[in-house]
């Protein structure tokens, strides 16, 4: 990775996500996307399409989930299920099919 290129990391609030975030900024990476719930939902297929053509990330790190503790997970497994294959769908094939503009995208699978 070069420290200019443009790093989209989904999940950046998340335990995961927030440490990858700390990390390449100590690192010197200084060109990093980032987008909350409320700017980008991740479900949405148009939402996503539309910000990977406008800001063309060159490398994508999907650390986002549904999370919700043992006791949700346990309550609601398809949901859970459901929806973080929906983020894996949206925003990971997305980096990978229909923009092509990522060089490597690491997907961080997780439960619980």
């Amino acid at each position: 990775m070069n420290k200019s290129d443009k790093i989209f990391v989904a999940g950046h609030r998340g335990m995961v996500g927030s440490a990858i975030v700390r990390r390449l900024e100590s690192d010197g990476f200084n060109n990093l996307l980032t987008r909350d719930h409320s700017q980008l939902d991740l479900v949405n297929e148009s939402a996503v399409a539309k910000f990977f053509a406008e800001k063309r990330p060159t490398i994508v790190i999907v650390a986002a989930a549904r999370v919700g503790g043992i006791k949700a997970n346990d309550d609601f497994p398809v949901e859970f299920l459901l929806e973080n294959l929906q983020i894996q769908n949206c925003s990971f094939l997305e980096a990978l099919v229909f923009t092509r503009s990522s060089r490597r995208s690491p997907f961080l699978k997780r439960r619980c």
